[in-house]
Order: structure tokens, then C-alpha cells, then sequence
């Protein structure tokens, strides 16, 4: 089974996800969030919807894409850094969605663009990056969908903003209000590390539609916040089970490490 086809019976974890994600990853918008933790619709980055992903606006729908990727930029591949990679997942993980967001297309997602836009602007925000990983299987437990952004500030403190307004809508979240499909949610913060200036970490539990055919199952889902310097990163984390706290512990450090390496 491909890992597109695993993470869709994921149904109540993946409402949870994308809810979660919301206050993970750039700023003060739902929307950025959304669009790192969900595969975008084709016309996500300026490119009309219906044209397949990576053919250049304007091209007539069925023309083959280009068979050469653009050149990453040095900011694209300063972010690429700083999240997690293929090398830091479980085995049997595969990469599902890949994207970048400006300030701009961050505002314009929403029906507040120009507060947005301000908002983010006055955070001194560069741009933002996120990948989502997932599990080829289902069946057998475990960690089965990882989602890791990160999002590039002028400052210190603009970044510092950005995390607390963040945590700020993180705790006054009705998480089980909001989860979608996902029943008997419940909440815990949990302890930080002492790996990052600052952390958020959240523990989601519940019970969800998870494999094919989908069944009724228990999942956990860790979502931290971190700051390290003028980067904000997160780490969402859904699983099964509940004895991977080991490696979900891991790879929050492999993330704030590779952070605090990216803007070194």
C-alpha cells in the first residue's frame, strides 16, 4: 500500500492534525498551517488549479511537466536544513507533501489577508517551510504520520512574538470542540526540554478511524512548538500507540538541533 493510501483512513487523527498544525507552524494564521500539513490543491502556489503540480502557469492542461526541477534557492535550502528528513523516520516512512510559503501567500489563503499580511510583516517573517512523512503501513501500530515545518524570522524577538502568539491560541483551544471525526479528545501539556529559548509541547489522545479497512483505534498525537533563535519550528507526531515516546522524543531533538545548525 503507498503512503497516500495509508494516511487516508487516518480520519479523525488527520482532523486533528491539520487543527493542531494550525498554531504550529509560522504565525498567528490558520492558514499557512493548513497548507504545510495538507497536501495543497495545484493552484496552492499561483499555479491555476487543474494544472498538474510543476507545470508552469499558462501551460494547457495535459502538456507534460518539465522533466528538470528548479534550482533550490539558498533560503529554500536553509529551511530544507532545519526540519526533519526521510533519514531521521522510522523505516517503511515516505515523503507525502513538500511545500514553501511567502508572507504573501500565507495572507491571501485567508479572508484576512491584509491583518495577516501586517501581522506577519511586523514579526519580520521570511518565509516558512513544512514536510509531511508517513507511514506505508497502518497495520501494525506505531508512528504513522509526521509532519515538520519551520519558518524564518529577521529577530529574535519576532520570532519570540510569533511563538507566543502561537501558545497563546494553542491553550485556549477547545481541542475536542474542534477535532473533527476524532472522539473522547483530551489534552495535556507536557514538561518541556531543555533543548530550545522556548517550547510548547502538546499530547493529544482519542480514538479515531486509523487503517484499511478503516477500525476504530486509539491514537496519540504530540504537537511541540519550538523557538531557537529566529526560527520557529514544530514537530506533530500521530501514532497508534502509546510506547513511541522515545523516538517521538528523538526526533524533537533531531529538529531543534538541526535549527539551531541552520541559523548558526
Amino acid at each position: 500500500m503507498g503512503a497516500l493510501g495509508t494516511a487516508r483512513p487516518l480520519v479523525g487523527a488527520m482532523a486533528v492534525l491539520a487543527l493542531l498544525a494550525a498554531v504550529a507552524c509560522g504565525g498567528g494564521d490558520d492558514e499557512e498551517a493548513v497548507q504545510s500539513t495538507l497536501v495543497p490543491s495545484p493552484g496552492a502556489a499561483g499555479t491555476p488549479a487543474g494544472t498538474p503540480a510543476g507545470t508552469p502557469a499558462g501551460t494547457p492542461a495535459g502538456t507534460p511537466a518539465p522533466t528538470e526541477s528548479p534550482i533550490p534557492t539558498a533560503l529554500e535550502e536553509q529551511l530544507r536544513s532545519m526540519v526533519l528528513h526521510l533519514s531521521d523516520m522510522p523505516d517503511g516512512f515516505s515523503q507525502v507533501e513538500e511545500s514553501f510559503s511567502t508572507n504573501e501567500e500565507v495572507a491571501n489563503a485567508g479572508d484576512d489577508a491584509a491583518e495577516v499580511l501586517a501581522q506577519l510583516t511586523e514579526w519580520g517573517r521570511v518565509m516558512g517551510h513544512g514536510v509531511v512523512f508517513s507511514s506505508e503501513s497502518s497495520d501494525e501500530g506505531g508512528i504513522l504520520l509526521v509532519d515538520t515545518t519551520v519558518s524564518l524570522y529577521e529577530s529574535d524577538s519576532g520570532a519570540s512574538s510569533s511563538f507566543a502568539d502561537a501558545v497563546n491560541t494553542a491553550r485556549t483551544t477547545d481541542w475536542a470542540a474542534t477535532a473533527g471525526e476524532a472522539i473522547d479528545v483530551g489534552v495535556e501539556e507536557i514538561p518541556p526540554l531543555d533543548i530550545a529559548d522556548e517550547m510548547l509541547w502538546l499530547r493529544l489522545t482519542g480514538t479515531a478511524m486509523i487503517g484499511e479497512p478503516a477500525t476504530e483505534q486509539p491514537f496519540v498525537q504530540d504537537v511541540v512548538l519550538l523557538r531557537v533563535g529566529t526560527v520557529r519550528g514544530s514537530v506533530s507526531v500521530v501514532s497508534a500507540v502509546t510506547d513511541v515516546a522515545p523516538v517521538v522524543e528523538d526526533m524533537i531533538r533531531t529538529q531543534a538541533d538541526n535549527m539551531a545548525a541552520g541559523v548558526e
